[in-house]
């Protein structure tokens, strides 16, 4: 069971919203020993079911062209099959972020992510919408 910890720095209160991260690599074993690619798209708004929403279908579009194209300067391979220096690799995780500032913000995986890490992500995120009183997910 995942224990809630209240978080709320100096009586702030969080902006909660979606990131979706994507990161490639050859660990510069490539021809041209290019460095790692990583970016993360934030989903905010006032509306969290819409960003919700928004990021699902970002995550699931990015995911598929990540598998579809298949390459970032060599071509991916799963872990089991990956060699240095002849393929790639790639993560992309959707998680909801509890953002107090810069430096203080905690990420709860959603997808992505090893099986225990989604659970406790999909337990904290129906705890933020029950406590909201948003629709159930």
């Amino acid at each position: 069971m995942l224990e809630f910890i209240n978080t709320n720095l100096d009586n702030r209160e969080p902006e909660y919203f979606y990131r979706v991260n994507e990161f490639v690599t050859t660990m510069e074993s490539d021809p041209g020993k290019n460095l790692p690619y990583s970016h993360d798209e934030d989903f905010r708004g006032s509306n969290l079911l819409y960003c919700r929403a928004k990021a699902i279908k970002w995550y699931q579009e990015r995911e598929e062209g990540l598998i579809k194209n298949g390459k970032y300067f060599l071509p991916f391979a799963s872990p089991k099959d990956f060699v240095l220096g002849e393929n790639a690799a790639y993560t992309i995780t959707l998680s909801l972020i509890e953002y107090y500032d810069e430096e203080f913000q905690l990420a709860y995986s959603l997808a992505g992510d090893d099986e225990i890490e989604l659970q406790e992500g999909r337990e904290f995120e129906e705890f933020l919408f029950k406590s909201k009183g948003l629709l159930p997910i």
